[in-house]
């Protein structure tokens, strides 16, 4: 199968072109082998699926995990009504999860499922589920914030870091890796004053993700000499990483873009089958001009916040000069948005 540059989705080694970016991959599966409760949150298009995607696979690869890799994006609103419905919900998303990683898991999850009426037969149930397996359960959550503002999500949160807080004396899941745009530390949860307890809760016990997800150089370059070696184009590689990351700041949306560009647009009308910087200059126009969904989601969160619209219109085109803090509240939303 010939590869291309991809903008959507999971990226897969055989199909696409993609970084080197196996330090950083190094760096989350050692969180999970030693059992870390974290989340990776990022701006839209940043590899969080990828990542977690890729994971998935290596530890599978090693014959000691089990993983549950799951998201509640499009698992419908009904299943949020009550507490009956979300707890069942869970160990039947988990139980379509087993009938495709985990051999003869999704009959006893199907039959725990009917038994599931609450958070307290669930976390029964999580431990039984675990104690089917001699490997290590490892549960990921992709998109947790869809579903953060939700009440019954947040006990479930709870719940899971109750049960990891005594995981010596219970077994539960060995790492809980969640992903999503916002530090769920910091969402602005719907919850009534008495519930502050639940809100704070869930993140005090979780791991700082630290690992810096911005593609650098060295990682774009060998994305770059892979496409040659396939195509027969030619380019300066390092340059072209270099200016990659200087126009895109590592942002892996922006540099896929930015070459995909290149290799489907303009190379075709060109003659000499070469990258240059006039080429990489054309690709900065037309992204620039071209509607996208990471610009669209860009624009509405924007617009859906006058006091950061303001904040970001005064440093882009009134040139005011800001210190960078990443604790400060704007800029810390601007991180968050891929600003």
């Amino acid at each position: 199968m010939k590869k291309r540059f991809n903008v959507t989705g999971v990226c897969i080694p055989n199909q696409h072109y993609m970084a080197d970016v196996s330090r950083k991959l190094d760096r989350t599966l050692d969180m999970v082998e030693i059992g870390e409760y974290f989340i990776i949150n990022r701006p839209r298009q940043y590899g969080k699926t990828t990542t977690l995607h890729t994971i998935e696979r290596l530890l599978k690869e090693t014959g000691d995990y089990l993983v549950f890799r799951i998201s509640f994006e499009g698992v419908g609103d009904s299943m949020f009504e009550t507490e009956e419905a979300f707890t069942q919900g869970f160990v039947e998303v988990l139980a379509t999860k087993a009938g495709y990683t985990a051999n003869g898991m999704e009959a006893w999850l199907n039959e725990a499922a009917l038994r599931t009426e609450n958070f307290k037969t669930l976390s029964s149930n999580i431990t039984g589920l675990v104690s089917q397996t001699d490997k290590k359960v490892v549960l990921m959550i992709d998109e947790v914030d869809k579903s953060s503002n939700n009440q019954l999500f947040v006990s479930f949160l709870a719940m899971l870091r109750d049960k990891y807080l005594d995981r010596e004396a219970t077994k539960t899941f060995h790492s809980i890796v969640l992903a999503g745009l916002h530090d769920v530390k910091s969402l602005k949860l719907k919850l009534r004053p008495d519930d502050e307890r639940k809100f704070n809760s869930p993140w005090n016990i979780a791991a700082d993700y630290k690992v810096n997800m911005n593609l650098q150089p060295f990682e774009i370059k060998p994305m770059l000499e892979d496409y040659c070696q396939e195509t027969g184009v030619t380019m300066d590689t390092q340059q072209m990483a270099d200016v990659l990351f200087y126009h895109t700041s590592g942002y892996p949306f922006l540099v896929s873009k930015l070459c995909k560009t290149i290799a489907e647009d303009i190379l075709p009308e060109k003659d000499e089958q070469t990258w240059t910087l006039d080429d990489m200059n054309e690709s900065v126009r037309l992204l620039l001009k071209e509607k996208n969904t990471n610009f669209d989601s860009l624009i509405s969160s924007l617009e859906n916040d006058s006091a950061f619209y303001h904040f970001v219109y005064r440093i882009t085109v009134g040139g005011e000069i800001v210190a960078f803090n990443p604790h400060e509240p704007m800029i810390e939303k601007g991180i968050m948005h891929g600003v």
